[in-house]
């Protein structure tokens, strides 16, 4: 890398080289200050563990006594497994059901009947029935059976020619032997009986749980059953149909619940996987280990649970847990705020103030939970729970609500009391705490935050919030009539005042920090005192003069269309502070001296009235006067152009002169991007117009007044601030009655009527219309009448 200038090049591949300009990019450095902040919070919210822990082991005598300062809670592990072994064998096995077995039995037996009929048992011409040879007979049917016959049934069926009725009578016997199912011996557990079984239907992968097993039929006493079922079926008479009947379908009857392994294995696997462990709770204070007893086995995992080590449910779980919770948390409170504040957008300042906001009120109210142990011990009268109300919950939001406004503020209630919901136990219940009390006091703070009192009044007002809300919660959890209420009462409103006291001290270092300007701030720019003001009277009288009647035509047109009539008035105070770098320059400041115009060439005339915007920034910041005025001292000429030296170009003899392209006559922008720098903006122009007018009558300042403004308008310079159409005849119908008292007439005294006939005619800024000097008023947005 070597260094060139102020570049530096950087040798290596494209994607190296491009690494300075992506990590310039405003996203990515807002996205970058919101991670780094959730890391912070997630750091100081979650809690507490101990990262550097001593080494225990079983039989160790402690020297002290080892005592928990948090609550927590430590896997049982007998119980544990003990449960477990429980739950395993309770475990019902899985059974595949063959529903469709009994029927299919009895298919194939009719099947088995009819082929052989077909094939051996034809009568002859005769009538008579003829068999062919009975060993082929037999074999033929035990290959459609699948199963040997004996000789005693196979002569029963072939006396009687595999008759149909013999073949109905077996499957209507079928069918009441399967009114049970059957299983397997050496698959079927005896204790099944007692918790039951899954069946898995083989047809609809059905499965059901079976409690009553007593249909359930083991193959071991498939004996009995068939004789019990026959006997009931054919009755005593028809013993030689019956003896058939059992000892033929005793082969034939198969199980139709087969036991499935693999399922139960994989039931048994789940079950393991997602048993949940029995925990018991240490409470705080509570004595973890003794001095002087011998480590247990019990005991020492209590104390690797209470160092991290092991078995913890919120260490590292809880760690990004609450990470991820405060990453997402900030990315929709920074959408949101986008939407309400357009600042936030453009300016990395506005991230970091938010952020460093969020950072200071976490670390206040985790410092007065340490400080509220402390009081509690100390006045044992008072608990902890009740001194926790006397923290400043509202502190950040207030912070938000002075130097922003109240919708980003309101945003920002709810963010915060997420947060404080980490640091408590009864989350619910601070967060509506945190919430209702900040966002009370943050209205009120907008409304009415114009004096230093008012950080006190907001105070009492969200202390009577928070007295409220106590009751409320109070009420709902049946606690209202307990001893402590009292005092949780007077923490309530202490919180509220102690907001409001720190909100008061801390502005000052936070308008410093972040360039930040409150209206307390702008009321004492408001003096006309203040050394830019005095100096201006001094050096650009002229200049002066038109501020203050700019700035009462901005004050009375801002309270008409509902803006920041203080901010509109103060910046008007000072957008032209730049003109005191070169007053003699500007007509307004000239009083008949020769003009100084008059010896440059158009372009130099124009690039010395565009630097007065440039040179009233860095006054703006060598006097610290904020941010928001710097950009309104910067935005009041917006793009706009120096007409009348571009249309003396335009005339010039010289054709170099006439060439040079209308760009350089404009002013470098940007455009108005609030309501006060386009007020500013307009009574600017109206005011330098209005002094080209020789008989200011009403309706001429009207007409000039709609004129300006209509000009401003079609030449695009309000097109980027939040001016409506509504906005701007509001704010013409407002500039028009302030220049009109300003014009009033006068009694014609005739004593002084002579004295006013020998005074010359004022024009343009207040200098006497002279030819050629500059001081002509044009008629383009940027310098009205100002003769620059």
């Amino acid at each position: 890398m070597q260094k060139n200038g102020t570049a530096l090049k950087v040798k290596g591949t494209p994607a190296q080289r491009e690494i300075p300009l992506f990590l310039k990019n405003p996203a990515l450095q807002k996205w970058s200050i919101l991670v780094v902040l959730s890391v912070i919070l997630t750091l100081l919210l979650i809690p507490r563990f101990h990262f550097f822990s001593p080494v225990y082991s079983v039989g160790m005598v402690l020297e002290k006594d080892v005592i928990a300062d948090r609550d927590f809670v430590v896997k049982d592990r007998a119980a544990t497994e003990q449960r477990k072994t429980e739950a395993e064998r309770n475990l019902e096995p899985v059974y595949d059901y063959d529903r469709e077995f009994p029927a299919n039995l009895a298919g194939q037996i009719s099947r088995a009947f009819s082929q052989v009929r077909e094939r051996h048992y034809r009568r002859d011409d005769t009538g008579e029935t003829r068999a062919r040879d009975l060993r082929k007979v037999r074999a033929d049917l035990e290959r459609a059976l699948g199963v040997p016959i004996s000789g005693a049934n196979f002569q029963y069926l072939h006396r009687r020619a595999f008759s149909s009725d013999v073949e109905n009578s077996l499957n209507q016997f079928l069918q009441i032997v399967y009114r049970a199912d059957f299983v397997r011996h050496d698959e079927y557990v005896k204790w099944s009986k007692k918790k039951g079984i899954i069946t898995r239907d083989l047809k609809t992968q059905r499965e059901e749980e079976r409690r009553n097993l007593t249909n359930v039929i083991d193959m071991e006493d498939l004996d009995y059953y068939l004789e019990k079922q026959s006997i009931s079926f054919f009755g005593r008479e028809k013993e030689e149909q019956r003896i058939f009947a059992f000892t033929f379908l005793r082969g034939l009857v198969q199980p139709n619940l087969t036991f499935n392994r693999d399922a139960t294995e994989k039931r048994k696997q789940s079950l393991i996987e997602n048993f949940q462990p029995l925990y018991f709770r240490i409470q705080k204070n509570e004595v973890i280990a003794r001095a002087g007893e011998s480590l247990t086995p019990e005991t020492l995992n209590k104390l690797d649970v209470y160092f991290g080590r092991k078995d913890s449910p919120r260490a590292h779980e809880a760690f990004f847990g609450i990470l991820f919770t405060i990453m997402i948390l900030c990315a929709v409170f920074y959408n949101i705020s986008r939407g309400l504040a357009k600042n936030i957008e453009k300016s990395i300042v506005d991230v970091l103030f938010l952020s460093s906001l969020a950072l200071l009120q976490v670390i206040l109210v985790r410092a007065g939970i340490f400080f509220s142990d402390s009081i509690s011990h100390a006045f044992p009268y008072i608990q902890a729970d009740a001194v926790y109300y006397a923290l400043p919950f509202t502190f950040a939001t207030w912070m938000v609500a002075v130097f922003m406004n109240r919708n980003v503020a309101l945003v920002f209630s709810v963010f915060s009391a997420v947060l404080m919901t980490f640091l408590f136990e009864a989350k619910m219940t601070m967060f509506l705490f945190a919430f209702l009390g900040s966002s009370v006091s943050a209205y009120h703070m907008s409304a009415y935050g114009k004096h230093r009192s008012s950080y006190f009044r907001s105070g009492v007002l969200a202390g009577l919030v928070n007295m409220t809300v106590i009751i409320s919660i109070s009420l709902l959890s049946g606690k209202f009539a307990q001893t402590d209420i009292f005092f949780k009462l007077l923490m309530g409103m202490a919180g509220g005042v102690l907001s409001g006291i720190l909100v008061a001290g801390v502005i000052p270092m936070f308008e410093s920090l972040f360039g930040y300007t409150t209206d307390v701030r702008l009321l004492e720019l408001a003096n006309l005192d203040q050394p830019i003001l005095q100096r201006m009277i001094v050096e650009a009288p002229g200049t002066y003069h038109h501020s203050i009647i700019v700035a009462s035509m901005a004050e009375a047109a801002a309270e008409a269309i509902h803006a920041n009539s203080l901010l509109a008035k103060v910046a008007a105070y000072y957008h032209d502070i730049g003109k005191t770098s070169k007053p003699l320059y500007f007509i307004e400041n000239q009083q008949g001296w020769k003009n100084k115009h008059d010896k440059l060439s158009p372009r130099m005339s124009s690039l010395v009235i565009i630097s007065h915007v440039k040179d009233g920034c860095e006054i703006a910041q060598k006097h610290r006067l904020g941010r928001v005025l710097t950009d309104i001292i910067r935005q009041h000429h917006g793009m706009g152009i120096v007409s009348y030296f571009y249309e003396k170009a335009q005339k010039d003899k010289d054709p170099s002169i006439r060439s040079i392209p209308e760009s350089d006559f404009r002013y470098p922008g940007p455009k108005p991007q609030t309501k006060e720098a386009g007020i500013v903006m307009l009574g600017d122009v109206v005011e330098a117009s209005s002094r080209t007018l020789t008989e200011p009558t009403p309706s001429r300042i009207r007409n000039l007044v709609q004129g300006r403004i209509k000009q401003v308008f079609m030449d695009g310079q309000l097109d980027e601030c939040e001016l409506t159409m509504a906005d701007l005849n509001g704010i013409a119908d407002s500039f028009t009655r302030t220049l009109t008292g300003i014009f009033h007439h006068r009694i014609d005294y005739n004593e002084s009527q002579g004295v006013s006939q020998a005074l010359p005619k004022k024009e343009g800024n207040g200098g006497p219309k002279k030819e050629g000097n500059g001081g002509h008023p044009d008629n383009r947005p940027a310098e009205k009448g100002k003769g620059r």
